[in-house]
Order: structure tokens, then sequence, then C-alpha cells
């Protein structure tokens, strides 16, 4: 690299176009990436949605879940196999490792669902396959309004808006939460069916049979050829009352006689409400790995070419909820924080170099190693996301060390040994060359390995390991070519008087000696002034006049040095300039202390760093930082028996009281969402202004909101969570999820509900609930078997009567254009009431044509389970809970594992983490293979730089003196451990041992000239205490916008930033 220095010295149009070369391919990438929040982390998660109406949990466990279960358990790559069971809808969820291709994963599913079709319940729907998680948070949330039926504003959303939008690519679903979709109802009346002894099979057979279209054919008519169409389909709903369905005495019984056909809507399961107001809202999800900001993006511009039709119509719509909002002023803010870091760091040098013409030599290294590493996040797949970002800047302080380093030594070359600013560029960094070299490459050893840990949080390290590391490298190339061509250029020098060295170039004969004479003129040695004046005095042409102050005789005695009164009329250098040199002699009277007293300095080490252990202990441990997103959500769930009308009631005005607060918005109540619409879970989305536009945290009106609902019944079960950055793939959005596993549901509600309790307990834990559920009112029929085989009546025909007259089976279809609706035979109301009213009911019998239901079965009221959760094929209960801020994740869960251990469980029953709780784990063991790394390949790379055992041992002693410091940052300033500040932990590791490489290089290379070892230390420290300084105070710099940064994505910048400035600041002294 030495070499290629000398060259571009020389030639400096090569060593521009090199750089620019890089630059430009940067430049055209920057605007080919996506934004996100995170690195493409979503895990591959396929989700099977059977659905069979009425069916209780515990029958769509057996008849559903487990043979779906079955199929699919024997894929190859599934990481998690997880299902829930409720009411009339099975949902298995596939989670696939990371790695696998969620396209062939979702092929996979489908071949294997379709071998057991045939063994699900005839009157399960087919299954449905979807290659999203319908845990995932939805990308956004549109209102629907306009002043007409409910009915008719379903139809537009579902017509004009869902189905376009549907086709976006990355769209995996649309979901209409709180419409009414036209369903034509042929309702029957149990006793008119009774009076004319007509069966329930034979009103399903007669609708099935009169309202269909059956191909008939060709017929040909000499050289014509005609399609002969049967014209059976039902083309006015009023028609379908004219159906026979039997013949009674020679009289045509219709439909009119037993009942009647009417154009209705669905039975209405689910509800919204936007700010007290009935609205239809469409909930988008992305797909499994898409890009959340370009879905958003794609789907807000089709929504913009609707408009105009839609406003023909009357129709409005509002998107309530856009998770890209947050995504790109989290972005925007780091960018900004980006140029803020640059324009700081070029700053610090200029401060301590005080010219223009160096400080834009070092600060050139800050845009080319930043803009060119676009090229690389293009190539690799990156996005711009909080993670490239936060390396980005983060290395805003690092990009400029190199160039720093090596600008410095060049200037020392030109003020100090006298030579001319185009010999001292290639004398000065082929001086440095291999300490810079030792530096970047053992921070790429940091950086590099992380970089292929597998897991989310492998993704994580990867995508800030390759982006650090490319930005680097790029940093070193620069300081080897574009940093030594520009100082050969623009450093300016004024000759004093002419003396040896000054202005020629040094043979190598003569390099030891001046080297040997610079080393005692600055060690203070008598005798060596006199050789020193020899040499010529070079200043850089915009330093400013620096006031010549005698040393003090006590300023003397703490340097050891005996400076001759001939020193005043010495020439001066940028070192003894006003401010510099009390800095210097302070530190050299402190290193001549230290090293006189190591024993000191030793133990102060070992307590450092032994401090570890119970910081570590004390600091709070999460998966990841809070951020303000200027939005959140409440949970609540009704008494299990609750109605849509209770729930809608009751949730609303929890809505009313939050819209209260001070910087709400907006709150959008959806009930009965997703497939599953249970009609008592309801979900309050609430909208918050910006963050300069309120006084109250996120966190604080959070807060406000959980004291709020303490006000209602404590049988509500509720929850107050921010919206979730990363979620799916078991990802609730709860920070605590535990997990019970076992094969009674009896002993997991006894094991759970112990367990919930003592959870409820911990001081920290808020919002701690269960997914058991139990205690959902059920009516039981038992049929007494003996009874129905007398009356030959058989048990399918039960079943199937209560399953057409009570849940109403959809038996045919009435198309309108091109759109096409159920037709569903039920009961009429009345017949539906109550538990008493199902025994009138009837049923056919071979011997006595039909018998009551009173005749066959008893009706008793029970309870039970609604829901039944399954994990990985075994039945599990998951105990959630959130963290209060500041509160730590970790000891939540140390405190859990202390518990179950306390309750002696039975060893059939197993204990676990899910979600984020099992990730935090991961992380851990993740980042202790990442540091172990880090360490092994840091310590090759020094060995092989240093052709020494014993001086990487010495440079890497620094690394756990920095741990501590930066977490005793964390603590002072109210962070926790996560998986940002172990990034940071990361990057700490790769900057504390700059410094010692710095300065072990410059001793070793002081004692190969014959320096005695003690003053080789002490004047090595001397030389390089300007740079490191200026490194140091310059990645402080760059770092302050996220330290101080307040806006959107603050919590994860101050998280890694206060560590690296802490830790960095903290431990310089003393490393």
């Amino acid at each position: 690299m030495q070499k290629l220095a000398e060259i571009c010295v020389r030639r400096p149009v090569f060593a521009t176009m090199i750089i620019l070369s890089l630059t430009v391919v940067g430049a055209f990438s920057f605007s080919t990436l996506g934004v996100d929040l995170f690195p493409k982390i979503d895990l591959p998660t396929i989700t099977v949605t059977v659905v069979n109406p009425g069916a209780s949990p515990r029958e769509i466990e057996t008849e559903v879940t487990d043979k779906v279960e079955a199929a699919v358990n024997t894929i190859s790559g599934i990481d998690e196999l997880r299902s829930t069971s409720v009411e009339g809808v099975s949902q298995v969820f596939i989670t696939f490792l990371l790695e696998k291709n969620a396209d062939v994963a979702a092929q996979e599913v489908r071949d294997k669902v379709n071998l057991i079709v045939t063994d699900l319940p005839e009157t399960a729907e087919q299954p449905i396959i979807q290659k999203l998680d319908t845990d995932a948070a939805p990308v956004l949330r549109i209102a629907v309004s306009a002043n007409k039926s409910l009915r008719d504003v379903t139809y537009i959303a579902d017509n004009d808006i869902k189905k376009r939008i549907e086709s976006i690519n990355g769209v995996g679903n649309v979901e209409i939460v709180g419409g009414a979709t036209r369903e034509i109802h042929v309702w029957v009346d149990p006793d008119k069916m009774r009076a004319y002894n007509i069966t329930v099979p034979a009103v399903v057979a007669a609708v099935r049979a009169q309202n269909m279209e059956v191909p008939g054919g060709r017929v040909d008519e000499g050289t014509r050829e005609l399609t002969v169409r049967t014209m059976g389909r039902i083309v006015n709903p009023a028609e379908f009352n004219q159906i026979a369905v039997s013949q009674n005495g020679g009289y045509s019984v219709k439909v009119s006689d037993i009942g009647h056909a009417a154009d209705e809507s669905e039975e209405q399961r689910t509800a919204a409400r936007l700010n007290g107001l009935p609205a239809v809202t469409l909930v988008v999800s992305k797909q499994s790995g898409q890009n959340t900001v370009l879905v958003a993006d794609a789907v807000k511009e089709r929504l913009k070419e609707l408009q105009p039709g839609l406003d023909k119509k009357g129709v409005r719509t509002q998107i309530v909820g856009d998770q890209s909002i947050f995504i790109k002023a989290a972005v925007e803010s780091i960018e900004t924080h980006l140029v803020e870091g640059g324009l700081l760091a070029a700053l610090v040098v200029f401060l301590f170099l005080w010219n223009f013409r160096s400080t834009m030599i070092a600060a050139v290294a800050i845009p080319t190693s930043i803009v060119a590493t676009f090229g690389l996040m293009a190539a690799m797949g990156y996005t711009l996301n909080q993670i490239t970002m936060l390396a980005l800047t983060l290395m805003v302080g690092i990009v400029i060390d190199d160039a720093i380093v090596v600008l410095e030594n060049i200037y020392r070359f030109v003020e100090e040994k006298g030579m001319n600013p185009f010999q001292a560029a290639i004398e000065g960094t082929r001086e440095i060359g291999l300490a810079v070299m030792a530096t970047t490459l053992s921070l790429l050893a940091v950086f590099v390995p992380v970089g292929f840990m597998g897991g989310i949080v492998g993704r994580f390290m990867s995508s800030f390991g390759f982006t650090a590391s490319f930005a680097i490298a790029v940093s070193l190339l620069v300081s080897f070519t574009l940093t030594p061509m520009l100082a050969a250029r623009l450093i300016k020098r004024h000759t004093a008087a002419e003396g040896p060295g000054t202005g020629s170039v040094p043979s190598e004969g003569d390099a030891p000696a001046a080297l040997a004479d610079e080393s005692k003129v600055l060690a203070g040695e008598p005798g060596a002034l006199a050789t020193a004046h020899e040499t010529a005095h070079v200043e850089m042409t915009d330093a400013p006049p620096s006031e010549e102050v005698a040393p003090s005789s006590e300023e003397v005695a703490k340097t050891g040095a005996a400076h001759s009164a001939h020193e005043l009329r010495a020439p001066r250098t940028s070192k003894e300039s006003r401010w510099y040199r009390p800095i210097d002699r302070t530190y050299t009277w402190m290193l001549r202390w230290s090293m006189a007293h190591r024993w000191a300095i030793l133990l102060a080490c070992v307590a450092v760093i032994v401090s570890i252990v119970p910081l570590f202990k004390f600091v709070g441990k999460n998966f990841v930082p809070v951020d303000d997103q200027s939005q959140f959500e409440v949970t609540v769930r009704a008494p299990e028996g609750a109605t849509l009308a209770a729930t809608s009631a009751l949730v609303e005005k929890i809505a009313t009281d939050i819209r209260q607060m001070p910087g709400v918005t907006d709150t959008l109540v959806t009930i009965g969402s997703g497939q599953q619409q249970t009609v008592n879970l309801a979900s309050v989305y609430v909208k918050l202004a910006d963050i300069k536009d309120r006084k109250e945290s996120q966190l604080d009106l959070m807060g406000r909101a959980r004291e709020l609902l303490g006000k209602y019944p404590k049988e509500l079960r509720t929850s107050v969570q921010p919206v979730a950055a990363i979620s799916g793939g078991g990802f609730r959005n709860s920070d605590i999820q535990y997990v019970i596993g076992g094969p009674d549901l009896q002993k997991l509600t006894e094991y759970s509900q112990a367990l919930l309790e003592k959870m409820k307990a911990i001081p920290d834990v808020v919002d701690a609930d269960s997914t058991l559920i139990v205690g959902k009112p059920e009516v039981q029929v038992h049929i007494d078997r003996a009874r129905a085989a007398d009356l030959g009546v058989k048990v399918g025909d039960i079943a199937q009567a209560l399953n057409v007259l009570i849940a109403g089976q959809k038996v045919s279809t009435f198309n309108e254009g091109t759109d096409q609706y159920d037709v569903r035979v039920r009961a009429t109301g009345q017949a539906r009431t109550s538990p008493e009213a199902l025994q009138n009911l009837f049923v056919q019998s071979s011997k006595v044509g039909w018998t009551n239901l009173s005749n066959l079965v008893t009706v008793e009221e029970g309870t039970g389970p609604a829901a039944i959760d399954r994990l990985n094929r075994q039945r599990q209960v998951t105990l959630l809970a959130n963290v209060k801020p500041g509160g730590s994740q970790s000891a939540v869960i140390d405190q859990l594992n202390q518990f179950v251990k306390e309750m002696n469980v039975d060893p059939a029953y197993s204990t676990g983490l899910a979600g984020r709780s099992k990730e935090l784990g991961r992380a851990g063991y993740y980042f202790m293979l990442a540091f172990l790394l880090s360490f092994v390949f840091m310590y090759m790379i020094l060995a092989a730089q240093f052709e020494s055992f014993i001086h990487p041992v010495t440079i890497l002693l620094t690394l756990p003196l920095a741990i501590p410091f930066g977490i005793l940052s964390l603590l002072l300033t109210g962070q926790s451990i996560n998986i940002f500040s172990g990034l940071g932990l990361l990057l700490l590791f790769g900057v504390v041992k700059k410094n010692a490489i710095l300065q072990i290089d410059h001793t070793n290379e002081l004692r190969s000239h014959g320096m005695e070892r003690l003053e080789a230390i002490v004047q090595a420290n001397r030389d390089r205490l300007r740079p490191i300084l200026m490194t140091t105070v310059a990645l402080v710099a760059g770092m302050l916008p996220l330290v101080l940064s307040t806006g959107p994505g603050a919590g994860t910048n101050r998280s890694i930033g206060v560590l690296v400035v802490g830790g960095q600041s903290l431990c310089l002294l003393l490393t």
C-alpha cells in the first residue's frame, strides 16, 4: 500500500480516478436503493386456513388442525409449526428458516395440503394457503366511508378498491373489516317444514338442483354450429321463493310455503369505527419478505388513481395507519445525522490543525467512503434502513481516522523534520503505513465475521458488518491514494532558515539520524536543541500565530526536561499552540507517573474489568429499543360470550376516553378482524400527532392509556403496546412470551394460571395475560344413540340438521354480472334464540318420516376453551406480558424460570420462550460468538502485521476496558442493552484498539533506532497523542447527532450512540 501511495503522489490524476470510479458507482446506486425500517428479516411464513362453520375448537383441533399439521410436518426447513383452533376456523402457521425461499415453501405446503383435502370434514371449506403471516403488522389501514348503506359501501370497497389493490406486487392480503357483504338467504321455518313433512336435506338438495347451469353440448345445423346452454340459473333473488322442494298430494311445496328467500347481507361478525363513526376498513398486509415502504407507496399511488372515480360515487378514503411514515422519517433522520456528523468530524480536524487546506484533505475521506459504500449495498441487495444507515453514520468518525493519521504524520514530517511536502507525503505515509493497515484490517476483523451470522440477529449483523467493512476499506484506499496526493500539493511551508534537510530529500542513511534528533528534541534532552535549530521552520499557511509563552519552572520539572533559554527563540510548531501545549505537558507528566506506578494502573485496569459482571447484571436487557412512532395499539378482549354489539359499545367507550388524551388525533376500532372473526376481541389503533407537535412522548401516553383502562371491569383482558416493528413468525406483539407445553389441557390450565398469578406480581410487568381462554359458553347436544337407532335416525343426519338450521349452510351461488354471491339456507331467527328452541327442531327418520330432536337428544349449557394453541404439534399455553419503560425483559424471564423450578412441573410438560423472548436468547448467543470470532481474527491480523505473538496480546488487553465504560454510559442515560447496543459494543471493540496499535507501532520504530525503552514509550505516546485525540474527538463529534437526536428513530439511535460515545470517551485516558 505504501508503494501505491508513492505512485499516487507522483500521478495525481490516476489517484483521483481510482476514488472517483468508486464514488460514481455509489452515487448511481443510491437512487436504486429501497427504504425499509430493518433489513429483510421476515421469516418465510405460510398460513393454512380452513373454515368449518359452527365447529367447536376441540372439534376443529381433531378434525382439521391435526391433519394439516401431520401433512406439512415433513417439509424440510421448518423452524416452527404453530396452530390455533377456534370456533369454526383452523389456522396453521408454518415458519421456515430465514434461508428458505418463501415461494418454494408455499408450493411445498400447497402440495402437502392437497393430499389431505379429502380427509377433512364435508362441511369444511377449501383450505386457503397464503404466503403471509397473519400476525404481521398491517402496512396500511384505509377507512372507506360514504352516505350510503353499509352493504353498498362494502361493495364499493370490495370491487373498486380491494380488488385493484390486491394485484399490486408485494401485497399479501387485503381484509375488509366492518363490512357487510351481500348474501342470498333462504330462511326456513322448522314448524312449517314439519307441517309439510319436508326435511332439511330435501331443502338443500332442491336449492342446489334448481339453480344450476350445465353445458349442453353442440348442435350442428348444416353449415352452422350452435352451443346448447341450459339456462337453469336464477337471475332474480325473489325467484328462489318459487323453487319446488317436494310434491305433497299433488301440490308442489315451494320455498315460499316453508319460509322465504331474501336478498340481504351476511351475518355481521366484524365492525370498524373511525373516531366513533362506522367505517368500512381495509387492512393491507404485505407478503413475507416484501419491502414495507415499496408496498405502502404502491398502494397509495393506486388509491390516487382510483380517487377520481370514487369521488363521483361520493366515497371518501382516509389512510389512518401507515407504517411507511415512521420508516421514512426514521431513515431521513439518520441521513440528516450522517451529514451533521460528517460536518462535525471535519470541524474537529480544523480545530486541531487550524488549517482549511488540511481539513479539506482529511474531510474528503467522508463523502468518498460513504458514497462508494452505496454501490456495495446495491450489489448485496440491501436497503436504506435503520441498520445500514446507522452503520454509515457511525462510520463517519471512523473513515476520517485513517486520513487524519496519515495527514498528521505527513504534516509532522513537513513541520518537524523540515521535508518538502512532496517528499513528506511519501515518507510520512511509508512510516505510518503499517500502523494504518493494522488498525484498518483489525477493524475489518471485527465486522466481516459478523456478516456471516445466522438467524434474525445475523441478518441485523450482516448488513451492519458488510456496510461498515466496505466503508472502512474505501477509507483505507483513500488514505493511501487521495490523502498523500492532496497533502503533497496543498500543504505549503514557509522557510525560516535554510539548513540541512530543508527542501531536499534525505538519504536513507540520514533518516535514522533525523529521527533520533527529532525524538531527542521532543523528549526534552539537553543539548538536542542546538541540532534541532539547524532545521528549517515550516508552518501551515492558514495557521494562526501562537503566543510565545515560556514554560514555568514547575512545568519544566514535571516533564523532566531541561529546556534552555534558547527555546524562546526556537522555531514554533503547531504542537506548541497555546491550547495544545498544556495538554501535551499534562499528558507527559501523567504518562511518566503511570510508568513509575505500574501496579496502580494495573490494579485500576483489573478493577474496571471485574466491574463488567455487576454492571452487566444491573443494566436492563431487551430485544429492541422502543421508538416513538406516533402510534400505538390497545387490545381489548371482552368476556367470553359477549356479542359483537356488546363488545362494540364497550370498546368505543374506551376509544372515546383515549381520544380525550392530549396528542391523540385519531382512533380506529376494529372488532373481529382476521379469519377467526372473534367478536369479543377488539383492537384500538391510536394515531398520535407528530413528535414535535405534542408535549408527551408515546411511552407517556401509553402509560396514561393503561391507567385509563384500570377503571374498567377487571374481567376485561387488555394490553397496550407499540405497533410491532418486527412481527410475524411467532412474534406476537408482546415483550415477554413464555410457553408451557404438554398433553393435557386441564394440567396446562393449572400450571399457566399459577404462573400467571406469579408473573403479575413482578414489579416490571404490565399487561400480563395468557393465550389460554376458557369459559366460552357453549350448548352441548348429547345424542341418545340407542333411541336414535330405534327411530331410524342417523347421527350424521342430526349433525347435518343442526349445521344447516343453526350455523347456516352455503348451498349454492347467485350470479349478477361478473359478481357471485353465496346462497345460504338457515332456520328463521326464533328457532335459534335459546337452547330450548333447539329441541323443537326435527330430523328425518327412516321409520316415522321425521321426529323432534327432543326425542333423541338432551341439551345442556357448558363451557369450553375459546381457542386451542399448539406449538410443534403439542398443546401449549403462552404467557404474554409487556415490560414497563426502563424494565428488563431478561430479568423477567429469569424470574419466570425460577418460578417454574419452584412449581415442580411434571416432566411431561415443558417450558420455553417464543417470539421476541426467544430471539433475545439467540441474540446473546450470536453476540458472544461474534465477539469470540472478532478476538481471534484481530489477533491473527495483528500478529501477522507486527510479526509478534506478544504485541497483539498487549493491544487486545485494551478491549475489555471499554466494555464497563460502555455499559456505564447506558446506565447513566437510562438505556438498556439490546441488539443495537450490541452492535455498538462491536464497534467499540474495533475503535478502542486503534489507539494501542498507533502507540505500539511507533514505540517499536523508535526502539529500532536505538532509543531506550522508557523514553521510546513516552516519546511514541507524545507523538501519537494528537492523532489519537483527533480521531477520538472526530468519532465522538460524528456520533453526537445520534446521541442528541429526538425525532423518529431516536430510541434506536441513542441506544447505539450513547454506548460508543461514552465507552470511547471514558476509557480513552485509561487505555
